[in-house]
């Protein structure tokens, strides 16, 4: 990897250490969140893990470090936000995701309403 970031050659690129950073905490999550992916197929999950990993090495070595540790920061504020506050809210452990019945269905409502498939009143 070059010294300095491809667009932005003021600030300085990932390297290893940046990449191995990302790769044990990607290992702890999973680790750590499991249950709340057990329904999706081995293929899908590790499929996700190398597209989140390839998009924050590529910012980071297009953009700088600057950039690839703020993305980092967001997704994690973005996940702890969603496990200590939106799950409980919803009634479903953010460390266990029980009841996972209610997982699912509260996964089930937020990808349809990503979707627009709202049920509209008549």
């Amino acid at each position: 990897m070059s010294e300095s970031a491809i667009l932005i050659k003021s600030l300085p690129s990932i390297n290893l250490v940046d990449i191995s950073i990302v790769i044990v905490g990607i290992i702890i999550g999973n680790i750590v969140f499991n249950n709340f992916e057990k329904h999706l197929p081995i293929y899908r999950r590790i499929l996700k893990l190398f597209i989140v990993l390839l998009v924050l090495i590529t910012v980071g070595v297009f953009l700088g470090r600057i950039f690839f540790y703020g993305l980092l920061l967001l997704t994690t504020i973005g996940q702890i936000i969603l496990h200590t506050w939106y799950f409980p809210k919803h009634g479903i452990n953010g460390l266990t995701a029980e009841p996972y019945e209610e997982y699912l269905d509260l996964i089930e409502k937020m990808k349809n309403k990503k979707k627009g498939n709202r049920t509209r009143p008549q």
